[in-house]
């Protein structure tokens, strides 16, 4: 490939003049305005300025449906479609004569007549209102949408399901060949001798998974340098392997009876006479170790194993071979006649059929294949696969009639973020658009193979490269940096221009002349800004440097030395009242610096702990932004799982114990011990974990994590740290995503079950990482990749020396020597070779993240070096860093080798400032309120309440609820002052000796639920007796099994108070009817006044709450219903105990238990809530309210028949109800 030169400069793009035909390359360095010129193109192309080729002003308008831009996140399309619309909102103005147009629109308006400025103006304006339907897309999604919209032409189903995480399946399918053809081989030692991909299904996964994605053809697989094994069934191997053991096992078997005392004693006398090389035959080995195995195997001689890893290095160690090369010269080697079977073992090891591989190949290969078969089934794609498919369709025959349609569905497209590109991408783009100079097409592809990052996602700057050579004589750059000062964008050349000159160049790509990837100078756009500090200028790139002598520095000090460093200096911009940055402009003031301006930049999540740590200790607040911030990898996770296993058995002690003794479960250890040591106490927490457990069965997960929060006061706990914000965020989202995955699994067993897979895998996903409004205010912590396109006032590099060597623990990637097609080998066994070109690679894309970390600040950056050593290492390899191979360091090198290499750059140094304290301004330490929790509460000016959050002296609610079913637990729980205490009364009759509580009290509600459901037509079938045994059984209630079924049959059967007929004979009926009603600054005392006036007058009941409710009001009626006459009415089930048999529940006792619970006040609020419907709904409603609305029912159904109380206020109630809810005065 002929490569480029580094003095082959492509011209500087002017964006008025840039050709839109044919294919593009524009390089667009960091900061140069590459959004600001695909803005301007864009511009050009709806108004078809030079789209023709000839006149600029006579081309072909496109308007944004046509024109495709691609990127390659969705963040980036946003803000492409969001500065696009702007740019040509700016054009319409210009055109108009609204605005004072820049340069660039200036040059455009010179190319026409004033004449066509109007019709300019309107195009420009159409297309600004046209860009929600812009075709503007990451590359997947426009994959995705040429799929479904092309897919008679691409050969693809027509509805296919996305699926963004096939982790699962891929698991499920590793599985099955596990289990089809390794689980069934005849013998254990099989399965050890083909070694990881046979420990288990999830082994098998990791090993096969380089082939994932690997469809399209672009990987080569090898083993030690060598092409891989073919393919070998585990049958197969295990036949050949089975020959061998049973070679091994006929000498092992002559072996054993060669363990004789004579063998132990020469091998002493050996030892005893050092005959023998002591280096190699340690004696202290010989004594400890392998001495007692001999003893024992003559003892035992069953006890040895041949095949036994320990046992096969003393055969090794000790076979005649050994012995004779490590005995001295002149000493004659021990001779006995089991050393010399020793050897034959020895022999045999050497010859074992190495197999593993060929088995890998073949498990990859039925993996790849049962994987694309699988997907088609359930007609999913994955997100590769929305490539490959395109990339295939387009390739095969028939293929150019799909390219044509979408050339002409897209006669222009620009690809953002190029050097993130492909094999199987380009070759999309390459089909669609040719290398043709036809005036009708254009394909511009925008990149910087300097800022490319991502090989770990399957960028290949390969390819770039080659798109690079076949686009040759159509190149363009942007050649000024408009982000950075002046200042900072020199000291950023001075390092890059010097390390040019190496003989690999910068990027390590040099050789032999050749250059594919240059650094050349860009430059500043004028930025005069600068960081100013007690008046003066702060330089922009700074560095701290330990300069203590490598062996005195470890990777562990450095980091927390640095960080310190950092933490300090931040703490120390902060506290300043001197600290501003300053712009040349005359009408700029200068501005404070804020932690908003601070970003640091780390390698990984570890990295990010040191240093966040570190700002903690100075009370400075950060918010770690990463793309693998997944909320299941949080301590809130890993708190949260504790937490849902301890309620689920909190028979357990060991959880429950494991659970409270957790950080963020806010115990002191004062309240841990004396929970430990009292049992009482420690039976009153498990009582209370109990209680959860019922919530959880009754009313589901979210509410049972809200008991336990406000049980143990953790918002109020959490909040009194910096973190604490943070905290409870991630608690509610946990609880959150939780209660949407309990209608998808299978009971608590399920979902636990369910949480714990989620953090063992803890994979990346928008939807799973939670940010708070706090967040923008924060110093950021953000990985490099994820800095990527992003700007920062201020950056801190304070790990910057760090990297991450290749080593053979892994399988390897590298790409073959002068191969331009992006292929890629996959060394699974790497030698020193392979590990060598693949650590190489690695050190050229860690230039690379050092060039985006270093071009992110705007004013000034810090770093922080030292020549630390890793591990056991004897000498540090810090020149095998990005910034280590920029300074061209030597092997092994010193703190003197990076200070020497530091002076000749322009770059200050600094001291390590001392330990610094942040003094937080008063605005900055408001936290935000603390949730509502048991005891007094003053509720907010707006919320959602309910009438539980109205009654008077009643176990705390802390909001409305969210179902009917945990209504119903909010009932139960304030008229029995125990939640979900479960009391059984003993020798009564029928349903006077069922269980009573809030939970029996929901479970009776639940079941009257289905029942409804069911239009109560159903109590005696065989459904509803198999859901009454079965949630009896869950309860241990099975003994109240023949008496719920009589009294269900009963209940569904008795005639009505209401009506005269049962509850099977009504018309129509609603369970569960939920409700809202807008309140305006209701008074609770108000609404009682009224409510006693119309509702048993004159008798005595407790007052409400002192509650002011202002925004909405919420409930749930059990059943509403229509009568036989048309008339409507609201039913309220009651599972109160009023007596131990039927004389108990007269009119007297019921209506006194209306009031004592004040379910008076709950009637009003569901017959009004009826009564507004009814006034929606009906047209003549108000002029026949009694007509139509009946009034309602409080049912204690323990007594099905005699515990109807009927409720049929004056109609002048719900008048002052509906006048006290508007605000309006009532006497």
């Amino acid at each position: 490939m002929s490569q480029m030169q580094p003095n082959d400069t492509a011209p500087a793009l002017s964006p008025q003049s840039f050709p839109l035909q044919g294919t593009r390359l524009i390089e667009a360095s960091a900061g140069t305005g590459k959004t600001f010129t695909l803005a301007a193109l864009y511009v050009r192309l709806v108004l078809g300025h030079g789209t023709a080729g000839t006149e600029p002003a006579n081309g072909n308008a496109l308007l944004p449906p046509k024109i495709l831009v691609v990127t390659f996140t969705k963040a980036a399309t946003e803000e492409l479609r969001d500065r696009i619309r702007q740019r040509l909102v700016d054009a319409a103005q210009a055109f108009r004569g609204q605005i004072e147009p820049d340069d660039v629109l200036a040059s455009i308006l010179s190319d026409y007549s004033a004449s066509d400025y109007a019709k300019c103006a309107a195009q420009l304006q159409l297309a600004a209102e046209w860009m929600d339907e812009a075709a503007i897309f990451t590359i997947h999604g426009w994959c995705q949408r040429m799929l479904s919209e092309h897919a008679f032409d691409a050969g693809t189903a027509f509805a296919q399901t996305m699926n963004k995480d096939l982790r699962e399946l891929s698991l499920q399918i590793a599985r099955d060949y596990w289990r089809y053809f390794l689980y069934p081989l005849p013998d254990n030692r099989v399965l050890h001798h083909l070694g990881e991909i046979a420990k288990s299904p999830e082994a098998l996964y990791q090993a096969i998974r380089p082939w994932v994605g690997a469809e399209s053809g672009s990987l080569e697989f090898r083993a030690a340098g060598v092409a891989l094994p073919s393919a070998l069934e585990p049958i197969k191997a295990a036949k050949q392997l089975q020959n061998w053991f049973q070679k091994v096992d006929r000498q092992a078997a002559i072996v054993r009876e060669l363990i004789q005392p004579e063998a132990l004693a020469v091998l002493d006398e050996a030892f005893d006479q050092s005959t023998i090389n002591k280096n190699k035959f340690r004696e202290k080995g010989w004594l400890e170790n392998e001495r007692p195995q001999f003893e024992n195997w003559i003892q035992h001689p069953e006890r040895f194993d041949a095949l036994d890893s320990e046992a096969q290095k003393i055969i090794e160690k000790y076979s005649a071979d050994n012995l004779a090369t490590g005995t001295k010269a002149k000493f004659t080697p021990p001779n006995h006649p089991l050393f010399n079977g020793f050897n034959d073992l020895a022999a045999l090891f050497a010859s074992r059929p190495q197999l593993h591989l060929g088995v890998l190949h073949h498990a990859a290969r039925w993996f790849v294949e049962e994987f694309k078969k699988r997907k088609q089934q359930r007609a999913e794609l994955g997100f590769d696969d929305l490539l490959t498919r395109l990339h295939d369709a387009l390739h095969r025959e028939g293929g150019e009639a799909l390219a044509e349609r979408i050339r002409v569905q897209f006669p222009m497209a620009m690809v953002d973020e190029f050097q993130d590109t492909d094999a199987v991408q380009f070759g999309i783009f390459r089909k669609i658009y040719p290398e043709v100079t036809s005036n009708n097409y254009g394909l511009v592809l925008v990149g910087d193979p300097k800022q490319a990052i991502y090989s770990f996602r399957g960028a290949d700057l390969y390819t770039y490269l080659n798109a690079r050579e076949l686009t040759a004589g159509q190149h363009y750059n942007l050649p000024k940096n408009y982000r950075s000062t002046e200042n900072l964008v020199a000291s950023v050349n001075a390092l890059f221009v010097r390390a040019e000159h190496q003989d690999a160049g910068a990027f390590g790509f040099a050789h032999e002349g050749t250059n594919p990837l240059p650094f050349f100078a860009v430059a500043a756009a004028g930025n005069k800004g600068a960081l100013h500090e007690n008046g003066e200028q702060t330089p922009a790139l700074n560095y701290w440097l330990i300069d203590e002598a490598v062996e005195d520095l470890r990777k562990g000090e450095y980091q927390q030395r640095m960080a310190s460093a950092c933490a300090d200096r931040v703490a120390a911009l902060l506290n300043s009242d001197t600290a501003e940055f300053v712009d040349a402009s005359e009408n700029e003031k200068p501005t404070a610096v804020s932690p908003a301006d601070i970003a640091i930049l780390v390698r990984d999540r570890n990295e990010a702990k040191v240093i966040r740590d570190a700002l903690n200790a100075r009370s400075l607040r950060s918010v770690y932004m990463s793309d693998k911030d997944s909320i299941f990898a949080t301590e809130e996770a890993t708190t949260m799982l504790s937490w849902l296993q301890a309620v689920y058995a909190p028979e357990n002690e060991t959880r429950l114990r494991a659970a409270l003794l957790l950080r963020l479960s806010g115990q002191q250890d004062t309240a841990l011990s004396q929970w430990l040591e009292d049992e009482q106490a420690w039976e009153k927490i498990t009582d209370q974990v109990r209680e959860f457990r019922d919530i959880w069965r009754f009313q589901g997960v979210l509410p049972m994590i809200r008991a336990w929060l406000h049980a143990f006061n953790l918002p109020q706990i959490w909040l009194q740290n910096d973190s604490g914000e943070r905290t409870l965020t991630n608690m509610l989202h946990l609880a959150e995503l939780l209660q949407q995955e309990s209608s998808q699994r299978d009971g608590e067993t399920g979902l636990v079950r369910w949480f714990a897979q989620q953090l063992d895998d803890a994979n990346p996903n928008e939807e799973l990482v939670q940010r708070l409004e706090s967040d923008a205010d924060r110093i950021k912590v953000v990985t490099i990749h994820k800095s990527k396109g992003l700007q920062y006032s201020l950056v801190f590099l304070p790990f910057i020396c760090g990297h991450k060597a290749v080593t053979a623990k892994h399988s390897v990637r590298y790409h073959a020597a002068g191969n331009n097609s992006g292929r890629t080998v996959v060394e699974l066994e790497p030698d020193e070779e392979a590990i060598a070109r693949a650590d190489n690679e690695r050190l050229q894309e860690d230039i690379r993240l050092l060039y985006v970390a270093l071009t992110r600040p705007v004013y000034a950056c810090w770093l922080g070096l030292g020549a630390y050593r890793e591990g056991n290492a004897k000498y540090s390899a810090i020149h095998r860093s990005g910034l280590g191979s920029l300074l061209n360091l030597p092997v092994r090198p010193t703190a003197a080798d990076l200070k020497t290499a530091l002076a000749e750059l322009p770059w200050q140094h600094e001291q390590v400032p001392n330990f610094t304290a942040y003094d937080k301004p008063e605005h900055q330490s408001k936290r935000l309120p603390a949730l509502r929790l048991p005891g007094p509460v003053h509720t907010e000016h707006w919320w959602i309440a309910s009438y539980s959050a109205l009654r008077t002296g009643a176990v705390y609610v802390p909001e409305a609820p969210d179902t009917a079913t945990q209504e119903q637990y909010q009932d139960d729980e304030q008229d029995i002052g125990e939640p979900a205490t479960v009391l059984v009364a003993e020798n009564l009759q029928g349903m006077h000796g069922f269980p009573r509580g809030a939970s029996a009290g929901t479970f009776l509600h639940n079941i009257l639920e289905v029942a409804a459901d069911q239009k109560f037509m159903n109590a005696d079938s065989a459904e509803m007796s198999a859901l009454i045994s079965r949630r009896l059984m869950q309860r241990g209630w099975e003994a109240e099994y023949e008496t719920l079924q009589t009294w269900l049959q009963q209940l569904t059967a008795v005639p009505l108070a209401t009506s005269g007929i049962s509850l099977q004979e009504l018309p129509a009926i609603v369970a569960e009817m939920e409700f809202w009603l807008e309140v305006n600054d209701l008074k609770a005392a108000d609404l009682d006044r009224v409510i006693s006036r119309y509702l048993w007058p004159g008798r005595a009941r407790p007052a409400l709450l002192d509650e002011h409710v202002n925004g909405m009001l919420k409930g749930f009626i059990d059943l509403t219903y229509q009568d036989t006459a048309g008339r409507y009415w609201v039913c309220d089930y009651k599972s109160n105990w009023l007596g131990a048999d039927s004389t108990a529940y007269t009119e007297r006792a019921m209506v006194k238990a209306m009031l004592e619970k004040r379910y008076d006040v709950q009637a009003s609020l569901y017959l009004f809530a009826l009564h507004r419907l009814l006034q929606a709904r009906i047209p003549d409603y108000a002029e026949n309210i009694e007509e139509y609305l009946g009034g309602g029912m409080y049912w204690f159904i323990r007594e099905p028949e005699l515990g109807q109380c009927v409720l049929q206020p004056d109609v002048q109630l719900l008048h002052e109800l509906d006048a006290l809810f508007r605000a309006e005065a009532v006497e």
